[in-house]
């Protein structure tokens, strides 16, 4: 990079990640999670034909995405905060400061709200920009805490989101930046 005859170079760590980057992990992510192809859940087959919040495939893509980011070694946990509504995240904590908190998000629901609703655009590609990001970056330590969160019921008007930035306030948490992955892709 050149600005004005003053040259910067890549940051070397920087560009082994971006190198680490995956086409077809992240196509492959976004095949399953839009019923493209099958995959494998809790040991089962099943194709996710639809992630609105009120059809059983919105409930499976939350086992698959608590899946991946278990793969990836990351403590995982459900949010639920109502009766259909669930987000999934998984913590890799900060070795230096693990009270400060990185969050890189997306919501994983979808519509219509009829039994089928494969949103690959809107959210697959944020979703799997997520899973693919936690792919990479457990590889590395992290001075501060990083969340990969799976937001549900954000097309209903922002309420998992909503719903964790509460609880995130109310528990006093220091969010120093968020990567919010919407429709990346189409």
């Amino acid at each position: 990079i050149a600005l004005q005859g003053i040259s910067f170079s890549q940051n070397p760590v920087i560009q082994t990640i971006i190198n680490q980057t995956n086409i077809d992990s992240l196509t492959y992510f976004v095949r399953e999670l839009s019923g493209d192809v099958q995959t494998i859940i809790g040991g089962s087959p099943y194709t996710i034909i639809s992630r609105h919040k009120n059809q059983p495939g919105n409930n499976k893509a939350a086992d698959y995405i608590k899946q991946k980011l278990n793969y990836y070694g990351l403590v995982t946990y459900d949010q639920n905060f109502s009766s259909t509504g669930r987000n999934v995240y998984g913590v890799q904590l900060g070795t230096l400061y693990p009270n400060k908190k990185y969050i890189i998000c997306a919501h994983y629901d979808n519509m219509p709200s009829g039994t089928t609703a494969p949103g690959a655009d809107d959210n697959a590609s944020g979703t799997a920009a997520v899973i693919e990001a936690a792919r990479i970056f457990t590889q590395y330590n992290s001075k501060y805490t990083i969340i990969y969160a799976l937001w549900d019921e954000e097309e209903q008007g922002l309420i998992g989101s909503a719903y964790y930035a509460l609880q995130a306030y109310n528990a006093g948490d220091s969010i120093m930046g968020v990567i919010n992955m919407d429709m990346i892709s189409y």
